[in-house]
This record gives C-alpha cells, sequence and structure tokens, in this order.
C-alpha cells in the first residue's frame, strides 16, 4: 500500500469522527433552542449560530429543516426510555412500580422541559408520539400480567387490565403536571400517594356491584 493510500484510510476515522461530532454539536443547540422558543419556532438560522457552524452543514447532515427535528424528537423519546429502562431484581409488582414512578420523577427532575417538548411532539408528530405511548402501555400491560401470574394481583379481564393500564399511564401524565407546581409536596409523598392509590385500585374484587348490575 502506497502512502498516499495509507494515510487516506488513516483520515477516514478521524473525519467520520468529526462528522458525528458536528451532529451532535447540531442536535444540542437544536435541543436547546427547541427548549427555548419551541419545536415549531426553531429556525435553521439560529440553530446554525448556537452550533458554530454554516446553515450549508444543517443541510448537509439532515438535508432539510423536517428531518433535523424529527431525528431530534426521534433521539429524545429514545433518551427518555432508556432512562426509564429498570431492571426487575426480583421486585413484586408495587415494588417494581414505585421504582418506576421514582425513576420517572428523577428523569422529569433532570428534564424540566420534558412535558414541553412531549406535547409538541405530540402536535407536530403525533405518529411518533403514538408510538411511544403504545411501548409504553404494552410494559404496563405486561408488567399487571406478570403480577397476575404471580398471585401478586387478582385475576382479571383482558378488557380490565387494558384499561388498568390506561388509567396507570394516565398518572405518568399527572405527575408531569404536578412537579411543575410550585407546592409540589416531595417525590416520596407523591411516590407514597400513587401506590397507595395503585394498591387499593386492585385490590378491589374484580366480581364488584357494578358488574353484576351490568349483568342483571
Amino acid at each position: 500500500m502506497s502512502k498516499s493510500n495509507h494515510h487516506k484510510l488513516s483520515a477516514q476515522p478521524r473525519q467520520h469522527a468529526r462528522s458525528e461530532e458536528t451532529r451532535r454539536r447540531i442536535l444540542s443547540a437544536a435541543l436547546e433552542e427547541a427548549i427555548r422558543v419551541g419545536l415549531h419556532k426553531v429556525s435553521m438560522t439560529t440553530i446554525a449560530a448556537r452550533a458554530e457552524v454554516g446553515v450549508g452543514m444543517l443541510n448537509y447532515h439532515f438535508g432539510s429543516r423536517q428531518n433535523m427535528l424529527l431525528e431530534l424528537m426521534s433521539l429524545e423519546t429514545q433518551k427518555f426510555w432508556s432512562q426509564m429502562a429498570l431492571p426487575r431484581a426480583g421486585r413484586c409488582f408495587f415494588a417494581y412500580e414505585a421504582a418506576i414512578v421514582g425513576v420517572y420523577l428523577e428523569f422529569l427532575h433532570a428534564n424540566p422541559k420534558h412535558m414541553q417538548l412531549a406535547e409538541e411532539i405530540r402536535r407536530y408528530e403525533p405518529e411518533l408520539y403514538q408510538q411511544g405511548i403504545n411501548d409504553r402501555l404494552q410494559g404496563i400491560i405486561k408488567r399487571i400480567k406478570d403480577g397476575i401470574d404471580r398471585g401478586e394481583l387478582p385475576d382479571m379481564a383482558v378488557d380490565e387490565i387494558h384499561t388498568r393500564a390506561h388509567l396507570i399511564h394516565g398518572a405518568y401524565t399527572f405527575l408531569g403536571r404536578l412537579i411543575e407546581d410550585e407546592e409540589y409536596p416531595g417525590d416520596e409523598f407523591v411516590i407514597g400517594v400513587v401506590m397507595k392509590m395503585l394498591s387499593h385500585g386492585f385490590a378491589v374484587n374484580c366480581n364488584s356491584n357494578v358488574r353484576k348490575d351490568k349483568k342483571e
């Protein structure tokens, strides 16, 4: 191999690393702008200035503003799910749910603009947003079914499992709003209240009077 070819090959990894670093810098700048003014208001010019690159560089890496914002939203969704992944480590249903609520609250403290971005993703990329919702619901449904199989939860019909999963999921939206309140009572208190509601709710006999009345 000639010295010229060897030099070209050795330069390729460095160029690729610089290219990836530039992409990360642009996406980081786009996120900062999205938090500052909202996803729908970010401009290529402002992002380029914040990332200290030319506007042409944004087009080179992403092709368009829409592609860049879509990648940003996908990364933010992945970031959320990666931080929400918890090992079961032999925990029972309620202990595991408490741990998940705790991790979610930690995530919200560390990412105070998450709810704002999530709402914008829902508005401007509904399919991406819905996919995240579906993934979360499937996770909750699986945890409920596992709890039933282990005898930690009462047996229940599929429709009831799905309905309870939606109610649990709704609690996450509630927490996202609650944590922004000036009178937020603290994580420990909130986790305790959520788990009390869950444990009381699941303790209800599935053959309740409501169901009997419905049959009659």
